[in-house]
């Protein structure tokens, strides 16, 4: 009898590791992270040292993927730009604050190639005035981060305006994180408790394809049942914080615009549009719409030679083209026209 139970154990084992070593090398249920950068990234119980996101100051980085490679720089706020001392000290200039996440930070491209940078060329190329803008954009933040960089440190570079660029993956962001409840008395940021089994999923590809198959949770171990609630509760959070962010910019004297950005996938013509997102946070008179230029572009050109497949995010053609469309867009606004006079 215990012979037998040991062979039935070995032969479970055996065709455990069996279809889980097949199971990793199809790859048909590696994240995004392992698929980009090789490795898990935990998507809950996360703790921050800090209210900030942003990346180690005064660091140089060799970041590199399987689609791209270079070095990224980062001043003492740990943003992707010039020392933050030089705005604070500049007074001829006037200053814009860009704030957003990996797609205005400008992952998958060189600092000169961001969509912060395309639209530096063209304004100051057009202006008769001094402008500098800075990047705060950080690949992961989310609008709560960006209302704590801007009102507890980029404001006292006194900016003459401040762009927020937000998209759908903000969405997700706040669904794993919460709003200000994430920010605690200490000055450290907690993440929100997620599911009990996800060190499971982390190491077991035969584990995720039951999460997935039989229990109906998607790649963001969130159940595809709970997703639209889940959705909706976040927009709506989103846009309360946006609107905050845009009564502190109003109180300070600074006009607010917010983006409301699409990804690669959003400008692929099979994709589903995110409806609900764009209408509700399109509704501020501060708010800019980009799917549809970006569309308008989009049926004359292939997304595919301006994004990258793996990384998912524009490459320097698409954050030429984003830059472009966001410079003509804001032209046509009212905070933009004292640039020009």
């Amino acid at each position: 009898m215990r012979n037998m139970l040991k062979k039935i154990f070995f032969s479970i084992l055996v065709f455990y590791l069996t279809l889980e070593i097949s199971l990793r090398i199809s790859g048909k249920f590696k994240t995004p992270n392992e698929i980009s950068i090789g490795f898990y990234h935990c998507q809950y119980r996360q703790k921050i040292p800090t209210w900030y996101y942003y990346y180690k100051p005064n660091w140089t980085h060799y970041y590199k993927q399987v689609e791209f490679e270079y070095t990224n720089i980062y001043n003492e706020l740990g943003s992707r730009e010039l020392p933050f001392v030089s705005f604070l000290n500049d007074s001829n200039s006037n200053k814009i604050v860009c704030l957003g996440d990996s797609f205005t930070h400008g992952d998958g491209t060189s600092y000169d190639s961001s969509w912060v940078r395309q639209f530096e060329k063209r304004i100051t190329g057009n202006s008769i005035k001094n402008i500098k803008l800075y990047n705060a954009g950080t690949c992961g933040s989310d609008v709560f981060f960006n209302n704590k960089l801007l009102v507890n440190d980029l404001i006292k570079m006194k900016p003459h305006l401040v762009i927020e660029c937000i998209n759908t993956s903000d969405v997700l962001d706040v669904i794993k994180r919460g709003g200000d409840e994430r920010f605690n008395e200490d000055g450290t940021t907690s993440g929100k408790v997620g599911p009990k089994w996800e060190v499971i999923y982390q190491y077991s590809h035969v584990f995720r394809g039951i999460i997935h198959v039989f229990f109906g949770y998607d790649e963001n171990l969130i159940k595809k049942s709970d997703l639209f609630e889940l959705e909706s509760k976040a927009i709506q959070m989103i846009k309360q914080k946006t609107e905050k962010t845009a009564l502190f910019c109003k109180k300070n004297g600074i006009p607010y615009i917010l983006l409301i950005q699409p990804t690669p996938s959003d400008l692929n013509v099979k994709h589903i549009q995110p409806i609900k997102f764009i209408n509700i946070l399109t509704a501020e008179p501060y708010s800019i719409n980009l799917f549809k230029p970006m569309h308008k572009y989009y049926l004359l050109h292939n997304i595919k030679d301006d994004s990258w497949d793996l990384n998912g995010h524009f490459n320097s053609n698409g954050y030429l083209v984003l830059g472009n469309i966001i410079y003509e867009e804001l032209l046509k606004r009212k905070e933009l026209q004292y640039l020009f006079n």
